[in-house]
């Protein structure tokens, strides 16, 4: 019992810290976020928001995507439906280059229940993007990405 509320603790106090960096835009409250966002997803596994809000700070406010990644596929081989890291590596996929891949784990989302329609239409609209940047490179060749 102690150890969930101590990584709840943790959990926002690593909320705090993003927000701070967010706002100020200060490095070093996000390396804070990520510690104390480590510190209760060691203290409690179950706590996976932790994992994925650490994963998603990685790609977005640090650029650290093989970082992200990390989390984001760690999350999935827990729970590959878990929507929001699906969601999220979609976005690292994408980032990089792997249109295939991020095409894959979008249509994966979005065959999932709608667990937030602004999420939901944005992933829809980005997969209508995809198929069409991947079809055209289907018709120029190989992938530039090494998918077949």
């Amino acid at each position: 019992m102690y150890r969930t509320i101590l990584a709840r603790v943790y959990y926002m106090w690593g909320s705090l810290h993003r927000n701070f960096g967010n706002q100020s835009g200060f490095s070093r409250e996000h390396r804070s976020a990520v510690l104390r966002f480590t510190q209760a997803y060691e203290m409690d596994p179950s706590l996976r928001k932790a994992r994925l809000d650490r994963g998603i700070i990685f790609y977005r406010e640090m650029g650290m995507l093989d970082e992200a990644m990390d989390d984001f596929d760690a999350l999935l081989e827990e729970d590959p439906t878990y929507s929001p890291a699906l969601l999220n590596r979609a976005m690292v996929y994408q980032e990089r280059g792997f249109y295939t891949e991020a095409l894959s784990d979008l249509e994966a989302y979005l065959a999932l229940p709608m667990e937030d329609e602004e999420y939901w239409q944005i992933a829809s609209r980005t997969a209508d993007l995809l198929k069409e940047i991947v079809a055209e490179m289907s018709n120029s060749g190989p992938d530039q990405n090494g998918s077949e």
